[in-house]
This record gives structure tokens, sequence and C-alpha cells, in this order.
């Protein structure tokens, strides 16, 4: 049994059953720009690598809607696993702690404010004293495209997180329907967030009524 369930924060066990609405941004990083944002807990690569971010609105969640934006590394940084989170913002008290005791993610407490107009959603996120935003554009009238993790195989799937003494093994499962995004734009970043308007745009989406599934982590003691 995981013993983060015993936990008195732990009022939500897994697995957890999430919908909302979700942008997913890829981007690739010159070996100077992870570099540059080794701060945020990005390891370094001299070949330069993709990276994902995600924004997503939570509208049902075991702990309630909530926020979140994070940032999702592909490094063999972490014993062959080729995902990892090392810096998300979520705007519930509650999520933070679900997410730190039962998967080890870093989740910290932010303050996010929407607005939309049309095809254009604007995103304001505040961490302490600063405030960073998003403006994120989607393309009108587009096709979608159904995605599905059960066409994945796990290794892509598994994502390893790392406290001070366990490591965190698990494999989210996903679905939605694509639709591509305009252009994405980044102000402000300041000491919140990794500087994407300095990387170079991939491919990116706008996933409406996106569906996740966080199940139990495996957990080993260091």
């Amino acid at each position: 049994m995981n013993k983060n369930l015993l936990n008195p924060i732990v009022t939500h066990p897994p697995p957890w059953h999430l919908n909302g609405d979700a942008f997913i941004m890829n981007y690739w990083l010159s070996p100077a720009l992870t570099k540059a944002s080794a701060h945020f807990g990005i390891a370094p690569s001299y070949l330069g690598r993709m990276v994902q971010v995600m924004l997503v609105r939570y509208e049902t969640s075991p702990v309630g809607p909530y926020d979140e934006l994070l940032l999702l590394d592909h490094s063999i940084k972490y014993g062959g696993s080729l995902s990892f989170i090392p810096k998300i913002y979520v705007s519930t008290e509650v999520s933070v702690q679900h997410g730190q005791a039962l998967w080890g993610i870093p989740k910290e407490l932010a303050q996010f404010e929407w607005l939309e107009r049309e095809n254009t959603c604007y995103c304001q996120i505040q961490f302490g004293e600063q405030i960073m935003s998003i403006k994120l554009m989607k393309k009108p009238a587009t096709q979608t495209a159904s995605v599905s993790s059960k066409y994945l195989p796990d290794l892509i799937l598994k994502i390893k997180q790392h406290d001070q003494s366990r490591t965190f093994s698990f494999a989210p499962q996903f679905s939605g329907a694509l639709k591509p995004m305009q252009s994405i734009e980044w102000i402000n970043t300041q000491d919140i967030f990794p500087d994407f308007s300095k990387a170079t745009a991939l491919k990116s989406f706008y996933i409406p009524e996106f569906q996740l599934i966080f199940p139990e982590a495996q957990i080993e003691e260091a």
C-alpha cells in the first residue's frame, strides 16, 4: 500500500480522473537556453532538446476545479525515464498538497486569471510579487485530430519525479481532440518561468475537453 495514503493531507487517493481545456505547447531549446534555464530545473544539453509546456483549466478533478501551468522536460537525467516535471504552478492549495504527496510533483501555488475573446485567450499568472502573461491564439474553424495515450508505449508516457528521499514513477493516460494553435506569445516571464519567446516554437495544440488519468505512483525509497 502507498504510505502516502496514510498521510492526513491525502483525502483523495489515486487514480485521479480529470477533465478540462488544455493548451499543449512544444518548443526546441538551444544548448544555451537549456543552460540559461537551469534554475527552473531544466537539464542541460549539448545538442538542445524538445520540451513541452501544458496550460490546463481543469473543470473537474477529485479536488475540484483548478488551473495548472507545467513544464515537461524530456531528458535521461533521471534513470531511464524520458520525462519529468521540473516546474509547475497550480491555483489551489489542495492540488499542491496532493501533487507533492502522491506523485512527488513540485507544485507551487499561484494565482491565475483568464480572459477569452473569440479565438484569443489570455492567461495571467501571479507568483509572489511577479506577474507573467501568455497570449494564445487558436486557428479559427480548423479540423480536429483525435489523440489517445492508448496508442503510445509505456516508456514514452512514464514520468519520474524525485524528492529528497524518494523516487515516484507513474504513467498518466490521456485523450482528446487536437486543434492547432496559430500563435503563442510569452509576456514578462521574469523569474516565474523560462522565456519561451527565445525558444524555437514547434507545433502546438488546443485540446478542448481534455481527459487525463493520474494512476497511483510506484514509490522507491532512496
